[in-house]
């Protein structure tokens, strides 16, 4: 019996990314005419630089790939470095690719993966999956909550909108520190660098086709406000769909609203998607979401789940936090790593601030590193994962203690890779 060659991982180099091009395209192409996309989206996608694109190969043949990007994480006021991970995938012809004993092709590469943040001292690494409870066998846990909101443009609140224009690029650096503003302010959000917003403007932007407006009443003074959306036909009726949007207060939130609501004679339907703490129907003329159908214009909203991450390195990701002010306590946590080992380690909060250091003593909870993500993130609280038996919890001062991680606002990534 002939055995295949074990396979091989390797980080590339720029001069191999039309190789890059066509596993990528032997992993999602549709076609013999997709594959000049995907080799134009790795030159204008700028976050990349070489040394970031594994290719898996087999007896000769490039069988998979993935992306390790380097990004910045802001959570709970602090920020940290963190792995991004993106194109994760097997070729088509390759799929379940592990031989006899050996893991699959997409495990081995999700392990190299992993393996190379921790070299280059990532902090967290975070994906956005297809297929979550693949992703949870690596330590990942979701981290973000978002809502996908369908307005009829009759429902929302009119109102001034004043300072409303269509971008030019003398708003640019204000609206790059719009979001970073937002980025900083927020829950597990990633910040957009420049690279970031070169790829945005270059590949993103071109692709949907879409326009851009900036709220910016003093055209020296700060951007209070951006969306950027396209128009789509749905049903016969012509629909506006935000891509993406920042706000720096809630009265800049009303005024995109406002101005969403003064295009009604050209569109019937709006699409948004918010953080999934926001409760935008407060906001509207309908607050209603219906439980029946009806008959009125009403706003719909469906909960989604999106990113998630692994904590690489707890002491760091955890000294970089700040809970709300007057927070202190101490307790022994055990988390349950996807490799079989267990990280113990000791908490002790002063005034919001976090110091760890090693433990010895019987945990005051343990849980799986894939609940740890959530719980870190705050994408659930400590008394909600008991409640549901994903944490074993010995007091309930370190349930209290805990939960103070799932106040604030909820987990929300504004950028994507």
């Amino acid at each position: 019996m002939i055995f295949p060659m074990p396979l091989t991982l390797r980080w590339i180099g720029e001069s191999e990314y039309d190789r890059l091009a066509a596993v990528r395209h032997q992993c999602y192409g549709a076609g013999p005419s997709t594959l000049d996309r995907f080799r134009k989206t790795i030159e204008l996608d700028t976050r990349g630089k070489p040394g970031d694109y594994l290719i898996a190969e087999r007896d000769g043949i490039d069988v998979g790939t993935t992306t390790s990007f380097a990004l910045r994480l802001w959570i709970r006021g602090g920020c940290v470095p963190c792995q991004g991970v993106a194109y994760v995938g097997t070729v088509k012809t390759h799929r379940r690719g592990g031989k006899n004993a050996e893991r699959g092709i997409a495990s081995q590469i999700m392990a190299e993966s992993i393996k190379k943040a921790r070299e280059r001292g990532d902090v967290v690494s975070a994906l956005m999956p297809f297929r979550a409870s693949f992703y949870s066998h690596f330590g990942y846990g979701l981290a973000e909550r978002r809502t996908d909101w369908t307005l009829p443009l009759s429902v929302l609140p009119t109102g001034d909108f004043d300072g409303f224009h269509f971008v030019t690029p003398a708003d640019h650096a204000a609206i790059v520190a719009l979001r970073q503003r937002e980025c900083e302010q927020g829950q597990c959000n990633i910040e957009r660098s420049i690279e970031g917003w070169k790829t945005y403007r270059n590949l993103t932007m071109p692709r949907y086709d879409g326009l851009e407006a900036v709220d910016r009443p003093n055209p020296t003074g700060p951007a209070l406000g951006w969306i950027f959306f396209i128009e789509t036909k749905e049903d016969d009726k012509t629909h506006l769909r935000v891509l993406d949007q920042s706000w720096d207060s809630p009265d800049a939130l009303k005024r995109q609203l406002h101005f969403l609501a003064s295009l009604k004679d050209q569109y019937s339907v709006a699409h948004l998607t918010l953080p999934g703490d926001l409760q935008l129907n407060r906001l509207l003329k309908e607050d209603q979401l219906a439980h029946r159908s009806v008959e009125h214009a009403c706003a719909n909203a469906t909960l989604l789940t999106r990113m998630q991450i692994r904590i690489l390195d707890h002491k760091r990701l955890l000294e970089a936090m700040k809970l709300p002010a007057g927070t202190n306590g101490k307790l022994t946590l055990a988390i349950h790593e996807c490799e079989s080992n267990v990280s113990k380690f000791r908490i002790e909060i002063t005034d919001g601030r976090i110091a760890v250091s090693p433990a010895g003593e019987s945990p005051d909870l343990e849980c799986s590193d894939v609940t740890w993500a959530s719980l870190v993130s705050a994408d659930i609280s400590a008394s909600d994962a008991l409640k549901l038996n994903l944490i074993k919890a010995a007091s309930s001062p370190a349930l209290r203690l805990l939960n103070t991680f799932s106040e604030g606002p909820a987990p929300f990534c504004q950028e994507y890779f």
